[in-house]
């Protein structure tokens, strides 16, 4: 694609469900079946994005010294410094996002042409309907401001791309023509796909739950709060299963195989976050640490009495959307909309899954008489503890109130301003060299 990414065509990858996401590659073929087709879509799936890993360095969860094994490749992400960043530095991804996008383009342009059980070639379109909508939905968070609807009409975002063309030049579209990509796409998944859950293996793969929490996510994103309630009911009614950790502590609630499990796709952790940065020290100090179950289940202490993650590289931590963010994406729109009794209703049907029930009762207290503005304050403190190392904390800065954080890193200050333009990540300079219209 001319000017726009560099397209990588592998070979074609097909799926084994003995192990999660145990891709491998069977020889280039040209597609014509279904079957063919769902290899793919599968190479899709498997491609892997850093900016999850990357955004957590940038945000407010980690703490890195320039004694850490590896920092070369973050120091520069860690304190923003976005002008002239070491060649070490790891790059956010663009280019890879492009790459899934041909992919999909190639499954969605071919529909009328794929051999098959029609069910079934819905199905897979109806996947690639959402998984083009998932790479456009990070690109925007990551390259563009965050939605406002007085501003995003003008607002510059990423190219929109359909159809592979050679000679033709890419120009940035708007953030709302972003967002209204990303809805049309998924009313395209919606009609599409008739699996209501994918089973535990396969929940790499779109599903109409997952389609639903999708949705829910970008209303929120929108600020289109009650279309976001509505479609969190929706995938609920599918599955609306938590995790009580009172009960059940011998896994993460984020992890692939649990039962809050809906789209067990994303990469959001790494071995250089669990192993060589430590937890800052704001984050640690949000928990509870003597009621709130998560602090163990998610931390351990090192011998310098810094907490590390326990979340890791490993493939079980593969986690995109999960019944708890349903919760919380519900309590978030009940309160902005005023209805700050039944937000507080559905917060703690989410609590009493995380805290003892001394902490719970304590949580209950504390929460009952707070207004809307404190109560959204709570709302968004649980986000953060309960997506730890997720990905999320980066994207909840941007979308509310962009605040100013304060690091310290080897011997020297460093400070994102309020509202700072660095809220905003670059596109990476090879990506412009391409295409100047970025």
């Amino acid at each position: 694609m001319k000017k726009l990414i560099y397209l990588s065509i592998t070979v074609l990858l097909c799926f084994s469900c003995n192990d999660y996401l145990d891709i491998k590659p069977v020889g280039q073929v040209i597609p014509t079946s279904v079957e063919d087709y769902r290899s793919f879509l599968t190479s899709a799936y498997s491609i892997t994005h850093l900016n999850k890993i990357l955004t957590t360095y940038r945000g407010d969860e980690l703490q890195i010294t320039p004694e850490s094994p590896g920092v070369e490749q973050y120091e520069d992400i860690y304190t923003w410094n976005d002008e002239n960043p070491s060649p070490l530095t790891r790059q956010f991804p663009y280019g890879s996002f492009y790459n899934v996008i041909f992919y999909c383009n190639h499954v969605i342009e071919n529909k009328d042409n794929i051999e098959g059980d029609a069910e079934t070639i819905d199905e897979l379109v109806g996947e690639a309907f959402a998984l083009r909508a998932m790479q456009y939905f990070e690109l925007v968070n990551l390259y563009s401001k965050p939605f406002n609807l007085a501003t995003a009409e003008g607002d510059p975002a990423v190219p929109i791309v359909t159809k592979y063309e050679t000679e033709v030049d890419y120009t940035a579209s708007t953030v709302k023509e972003i967002y209204d990509f990303i809805l049309e796409d998924l009313k395209m998944a919606e009609n599409l796909i008739s699996v209501d859950k994918q089973s535990t293996g396969f929940n790499y793969r779109f599903s109409r739950v997952a389609v639903k929490a999708f949705k829910a996510r970008v209303f929120l994103y929108l600020g289109e709060w009650q279309d976001a309630i509505e479609n969190t009911e929706a995938a609920l009614t599918i599955n609306s299963d938590l995790q009580d950790l009172n009960t059940d502590m011998s896994a993460m609630p984020s992890e692939y195989n649990s039962i809050e499990s809906i789209l067990a796709l994303e990469t959001v952790a790494s071995f250089d976050i669990a192993t060589n940065a430590t937890i800052s020290d704001d984050l640690i100090n949000s928990y509870n640490q003597s009621s709130d179950l998560r602090f163990d289940l998610y931390f351990k202490e090192t011998l310098t009495e810094r907490y590390r993650s326990k979340k890791s590289k490993d493939n079980k931590f593969k986690v995109s959307y999960r019944t708890s963010e349903l919760y919380l994406i519900k309590s978030e729109a009940l309160a902005r909309l005023g209805q700050t009794e039944l937000s507080k209703t559905v917060l703690l049907e989410f609590a009493q899954n995380r805290y003892t029930p001394e902490g719970f009762e304590s949580f209950k207290t504390n929460i009952q008489e707070l207004d809307q503005e404190n109560l959204l304050i709570v709302i968004s403190e649980e986000r953060r503890r309960e997506f730890a190392i997720e990905g999320h904390r980066w994207y909840d800065l941007r979308r509310t109130t962009q605040p100013e954080i304060t690091k310290r890193y080897d011997n020297q200050t460093y400070t994102l301003e309020k509202n700072d333009d660095r809220y905003i990540v670059p596109i990476p300079n090879d990506a412009i060299i391409n295409n100047p219209f970025l």
